[in-house]
């Protein structure tokens, strides 16, 4: 369980960086800087939880299948992190009814399905093979 967690950590905060330094790579400024001190607390209060819940739905599943159901599962649970709020504030929604377009441009809904994407992607290296091998090497090395 505890590694469980320390791979969610690593997931959470690698993937806040990696969209952090996409968005510089869009716009050098110092938003980007605004936006990680957002992002990072909601993936680890939000995002988390979400993989967490991702991985125990689909721990019976193996594969593709697997994988993809779980992807599925991130962005689900991404897009409605930005929808709900969105449709119980009158406002957003009018707009959002009135204009599917404005949804689709909406810079938090690009945010957080690319976070919740390289949180997925980040996640599933982290659980492969090859990691765990490389993990074990480590652990055997290391002097007691």
């Amino acid at each position: 369980m505890v590694q469980l967690i320390i791979r969610k950590l690593v997931s959470a905060i690698v993937s806040c960086v990696l969209v952090m330094i996409i968005y510089f790579i869009i716009e050098q400024s110092g938003f980007v800087i605004l936006l990680g001190m957002y992002l990072l607390p909601i993936l680890l209060f939000y995002g988390i939880p979400a993989s967490i819940l991702s991985d125990f739905a689909t721990k019976k599943l193996r594969g593709v299948i697997c994988g993809v159901l779980a992807l599925l599962i991130h962005l689900i649970l991404a897009t409605l992190f930005i929808l709900i709020p969105i449709l119980f504030s009158e406002w957003e929604r009018n707009i959002l009814l009135s204009d599917i377009e404005s949804l689709l441009e909406n810079f938090f809904l690009y945010t957080a399905i690319l976070s919740s994407c390289l949180f997925w992607c980040i996640d599933e290296f982290l659980k492969s093979k090859r990691v765990k091998e490389i993990r074990k090497k480590i652990d055997a090395l290391k002097i007691y």
